[in-house]
């Protein structure tokens, strides 16, 4: 099945969307005609109470001018309400596969792809029950106050078309003014906001190389450019607010001028001239805001069609049969395995072929690009091979069940991050009930048990917020959730790259502890220590991109179980 021809998950959320759309448009239609009705009620007063003095007639019309206004008040809360509840269905109905998408998505970092879905979710949710719902309402309302307006006289419903165009078009000549001058501002405060964290981070080097008076004059100059394009938009928001409130004066006399001439014209149209002023100041308003609508109805646009995108190709691709194996020994092996990634000239890896058993230490040293931590994705089955497989205990990780798999395979990736959560729901992967006896036993193999002890609440601590973490507690914390479960195999990623003499120390003490319990060991390094402690040291070389165990002895141990494929 191809992508053109699969439905798509967007598909069915079309549903929502309209029934959004018909409910904020059925409400709102509603609502809107409580201002007129109470306009009404307030003309039954100078028409029925003060010619007759009836109290009776004055306590009725106050009745129903209060139930008209509760009534007015508790639509517009409704609509309010059921938007808010449609928008949070429609994200959280989105976010699994487009987040799963987003990271499977062939070629592409994950990370920036699932901030790229994140923000479009976020634009779809905003937009359907924001803009699109507004702008179906406004749609609604334009010829239903059109028709009320010739009720009253045909000589307002013309008047009143042609006011609503004049406010459309100084709506979108206001929006054609700003929004670029809007966005080239945006742009520039960016950039500067950037420029500023750069330099924080590296303020030792930025002081140290004299690049102080450098950035600052750099800032300035963005910030003067920023600020002229802002008061360009300002300007031409103020010319087009200007024009408005000016237009909006003269429909308030032309109503009166065009009630006058019907009267005088022979029509009675009674309290009809001040409705008919009230009904085309209401007709004009959403129209006079119908340009930014417009360009952030385009913005939805646009985010709805790459989610849809992403999630017709993920639906295209024949989902995977998993389910849970065996793991009685912990072996690991990789056979064959290349890996191209898309628009690339050559391979990675390349028919790359490795054992590791029970209890052995392998480490993976070589330059930075050489694939040390693509070869360790490749094992955890986060990432799939261009060909060949990875095989845990003679079962293949891309068939493994994920859940199941983690169980099995711990991993600690180079960059430590922690989501926010309890320190003992962190270490357990975020299990809702989490074994303390497994939490506690993981914090002391990594060597994090002090750690914990020394902050506010212990294991009850939360990251996040107020509390900061220096990069080697961080990775200590990650190491424990790594070793969580007591897993048969275990992936290292620079396991000491934040640590110091002491954390390093630790770690080896970990992966002795670990390798004499029988757990398979791969971890990638460029300290000397960690290397010495692996049983076998592969070095990964650019020659080909490929696993090769040719290196002098002082560099490599010979490589058992280490066979290659063709050059």
């Amino acid at each position: 099945m191809t992508a053109a021809s699969t439905p798509g998950a967007m598909a069915r959320l079309g549903p929502e969307i309209s029934a959004a759309v018909r409910l904020a448009a059925t409400i709102g239609l509603l609502g809107a005609f409580g201002p007129f009705l109470l306009v009404v009620l307030k003309m039954q007063v100078y028409g029925l109470v003060l010619p007759t003095g009836s109290m009776v007639t004055a306590w009725g019309l106050a009745a129903g001018f209060a139930v008209a206004a509760v009534v007015v008040v508790a639509l517009a809360a409704v609509r309010d309400l059921a938007l808010i509840a449609i928008g949070n269905r429609l994200a959280r109905r989105l976010a699994v596969p487009v987040l799963l998408a987003a990271m499977e998505r062939p070629g592409a970092d994950p990370a920036a792809s699932t901030a790229l879905a994140l923000h479009d979710i976020e634009e779809v949710r905003r937009g359907a029950t924001g803009t699109l719902c507004t702008l179906a309402l406004d749609a609604t309302l334009v010829p239903a106050f059109l028709l009320l307006l010739g009720w009253f006289h045909w000589g307002f419903a013309v008047f009143g078309l042609l006011a609503a165009t004049l406010a459309l078009g100084l709506g979108l000549m206001g929006e054609r003014l700003t929004r670029a001058a809007l966005a080239d501002s945006n742009a520039d405060h960016a950039r500067g906001a950037r420029m500023v964290a750069d330099a924080v981070r590296c303020a030792e080097a930025v002081e140290a190389h004299g690049m102080v008076p450098a950035l600052v004059r750099r800032w300035a100059e963005g910030l003067a450019r920023g600020a002229e394009r802002l008061r360009r938009a300002q300007a031409g928001a103020r010319l087009t607010g200007a024009a408005g409130q000016t237009l909006f004066g003269m429909v308030s006399g032309g109503t009166l001028v065009v009630g006058t001439l019907a009267v005088l014209a022979g029509s009675d149209i009674g309290y009809g001239m001040v409705a008919a002023a009230l009904l085309t100041s209401r007709l004009m308003e959403p129209l006079g805001h119908a340009g930014g609508s417009l360009g952030e109805l385009a913005a939805m646009r646009a985010a709805w069609s790459r989610l849809d995108a992403l999630l017709r190709a993920a639906d295209a691709v024949p989902p995977r049969i998993t389910r849970a194996f065996p793991c009685p020994e912990g072996r690991l092996r990789v056979e064959r395995v290349t890996l191209v990634h898309p628009g690339s000239g050559r391979a990675l890896l390349r028919e790359v072929n490795l054992e590791v058993g029970p209890g052995e230490v392998v480490a993976l040293a070589g330059p930075p690009g050489a694939g040390k931590s693509t070869l360790l994705r490749l094992m955890l089955g986060v990432q799939l091979p261009s060909a060949g497989a990875v095989f845990l205990d003679g079962h293949a990780t891309a068939q493994w069940e994920p859940g199941d798999l983690a169980r099995h395979v711990g991993y600690l990736p180079q960059d430590p991050l922690l989501p926010p959560a309890s320190i003992a729901s962190v270490i357990a992967r975020l299990d809702p009930a989490p074994d303390p006896g497994a939490v506690l036993g993981a914090a002391r193999l990594a060597d994090a048990e002090r750690l914990v002890a020394n902050l506010p609440d212990g294991f009850a601590t939360r990251l996040g917020g107020g509390l900061r973490l220096s990069m080697g507690q961080r990775q200590r914390l990650a190491l424990a959730r790594a070793v969580y479960g007591s897993p048969r195999v275990l992936l290292l990623d620079e396991p000491a790259a934040y640590l110091d003499a002491d954390g390093e120390a630790a770690v080896l003490r970990l992966i002795a502890t670990l390798a004499e319990a029988g757990t398979a060991i791969v971890l990638t390094s460029h300290r000397e220590a960690l290397l010495r402690a692996a049983s076998r040291r592969l070095l990964l070389e650019p020659n080909g991109w490929k696993l090769t165990g040719a290196a002098p002895p002082a560099q490599l141990v010979a490589p058992a179980r280490l066979t290659l494929g063709a050059a």
